[in-house]
């Protein structure tokens, strides 16, 4: 589940770095065929959807489930969640044609 994209034309797998560089750009090339391709970004999307809807989840519960819960735990909880998600942008990129 948890793969690096590779070039749509000659199947080179990107490292973590390479493929933070190339989200940035609207058309990559890739270093090993020279070949352009461009990054697509709907997986991304759904990552943060499915991190907003598990936190918000978890909010819920831990605010009438749980006694005593407080907000800055929750604020915390919450922004790392969110740290972890952009840890994972590249697992969720994929280079197409």
């Amino acid at each position: 589940m948890f793969k690096l994209p590779v070039c749509p034309h000659c199947k080179t797998i990107y490292r973590y770095r390479d493929v933070k560089k190339e989200l940035s750009k609207k058309e990559c090339t890739c270093y090993h065929c020279g070949k352009k391709f461009r990054a697509s970004k709907k997986k991304i999307l759904i990552l943060f959807l499915i991190i907003a809807l598990i936190t918000a989840i978890f909010d819920v519960l831990a605010l009438y489930m749980i006694a005593g819960t407080s907000l800055i735990g929750i604020i915390i909880m919450n922004i790392i969640a969110v740290t972890a998600g952009f840890f994972l942008i590249p697992y969720f990129t994929e280079f197409k044609k």
